[in-house]
């Protein structure tokens, strides 16, 4: 670009750096940013250069790299905005740092940040992961009452949550209001059932969901 007279925007390097992620090219992607894009002086870096960078180095396992550079970040003076601390906090999370997640997700008010419903939905799958369903039920009650609406992967998050850890009253509860609201099962709860059917298929709570929400 520069030898057809035009300069590259963030926008342009943004776009580069996160089609190395996505092409699985983290190598390429990381040297990019740090050759091309940290010692750049004319470029200015923005919240959605590092949510690409945080989100590709942990969805490759480069935790700490990931941490480092948000520290990095703060230090410059970068103020993060809630998309970078929700792909931050999924990170964490999924690489087995749930308590530093949860520390993340905890501090966002003193930060003068409310989670959205992406955040919100990111933790509570974190606590089911876990096993943890009553943190994950109790977030799924605070979201509400914090004036935060789930969705419907936030109900069949917890949904799953629920089948995973032999909650199936409690899955077909929270099934009954997610209809009333007009969401419905999403493949990935449906195949759960189905599974969970194919080994239990005398277990009376499972057939009276299959009954309601799958015929």
């Amino acid at each position: 670009m520069p030898l057809e007279g035009l300069t590259p925007t963030i926008e342009t390097y943004n776009t580069i750096l996160q089609g190395y992620f996505l092409t699985g090219r983290h190598v390429e992607a990381r040297k990019f940013f740090k050759e091309k894009m940290m010692l750049n002086k004319a470029l200015t870096l923005d919240n959605f250069t590092c949510s690409i960078l945080l989100h590709g180095l942990c969805e490759n396992r480069f935790v700490v790299e990931a941490l480092s550079f948000f520290d990095t970040m703060l230090s410059a003076g970068l103020i993060p905005d809630i998309c970078i601390y929700s792909t931050l906090i999924d990170g964490l999370s999924k690489n087995g740092h749930l308590e530093k997640a949860r520390s993340l997700f905890d501090n966002l008010p003193l930060k003068g940040l409310r989670p959205n419903v992406k955040t919100y939905t990111m933790m509570i799958q974190a606590y089911c992961h876990d096993g943890l369903l009553n943190d994950a039920n109790e977030l799924f009650l605070k979201m509400e009452a914090n004036g935060c609406l789930p969705n419907d992967v936030t109900y069949n998050t917890l949904i799953r949550g629920f089948f995973h850890n032999k909650k199936y009253n409690e899955a077909g509860v929270l099934m009954d209001e997610m209809c009333a609201r007009g969401f419905s099962a999403d493949a990935s709860t449906a195949s759960v059932l189905l599974d969970l059917l194919k080994s239990q298929e005398q277990n009376p709570a499972l057939l009276a969901l299959r009954k309601k929400f799958l015929t």
